[in-house]
């Protein structure tokens, strides 16, 4: 196992995101971030690219760090500590992210859409790189596919339970389809907010059926499937109207 290793990014307080893991070795040895939903990192913020940035193991693992490679229009910053600045990283360069550093995104604003104004909105998450043992400690969120998930107490009397990796990637994935088809809808695109409402949907229902029923999880998801098909019911109404108002027209 000593050819592995145990890949940690816990996000901002501000996304409300859950903290991923990945086991980066032979066998994958790169994590993706960026808009595309196959991403490893779904992000749909405005201003982040297709595909944002890469995050490698280099060629000497036991090194304790990872190599950060920018392939964005927006830009991808990087802390090396919690005191120091952030600095870009330069375009199809790579830089080192060691352990405890923080990764932004994006650095600067996307180009204003006609009247609109754009404030940089980020996301961050910081690295913790460790030895892979092949068992993840009780406090991670995630575990490898295949893997039966545990539980754990929590104040309410509720658990917290440990997600397969492969659940945790498609609730995120959910959460970030859902929430461009928000912004979709709220600029008037119904054409781009109703399909990622029902891809985002499909994400979400399919990790319901993992969240036991006293997982701390599953309200949040199921309140999150209830509201988002609500709005998506919404916006199938408004495209029905327009239509029909369309074919009224002399």
């Amino acid at each position: 196992m000593g050819d592995k290793f145990l890949a940690t990014l816990s996000f901002d307080a501000a996304s409300g995101r859950p903290p991923l893991q990945f086991v980066l070795g032979p066998e994958k040895k790169a994590i993706t971030v960026g808009r595309a939903p196959k991403s490893d990192v779904v992000c749909t913020l405005s201003g982040i690219s297709w595909n944002h940035l890469e995050l490698r193991l280099p060629q000497a693992p036991a090194s304790g760090y990872l190599l950060v490679k920018d392939l964005s229009m927006n830009g991808t910053g990087l802390r090396l500590t919690p005191s120091q600045p952030i600095q870009k990283v330069p375009k199809e360069s790579e830089l080192q992210l060691p352990n405890g550093g923080a990764i932004s995104v994006p650095v600067r604003k996307p180009k204003k859409k006609e009247a609109e104004e754009h404030d940089v909105i980020q996301q961050s998450f910081v690295l913790k790189l460790e030895p892979y043992s092949g068992e993840l400690p009780q406090k991670r969120l995630a575990e490898p596919a295949g893997n039966i998930p545990k539980k754990r107490a929590t104040d309410t009397g509720m658990t917290s339970q440990l997600l397969p990796e492969s659940c945790t990637q498609r609730l995120a994935k959910g959460e970030a389809l859902v929430k461009s088809a928000r912004q979709a809808e709220s600029r008037g695109r119904l054409n781009e907010a109703f399909p990622a409402y029902r891809r985002g949907l499909q994400h979400l229902i399919r990790v319901l059926p993992f969240l036991d029923k006293d997982s701390a999880l599953l309200p949040p998801v199921k309140r999150m499937v209830r509201d988002n098909l609500e709005r998506a019911a919404m916006v199938k109404e408004r495209q029905r109207r327009l239509k029909e108002a369309e074919l009224e027209l002399p």
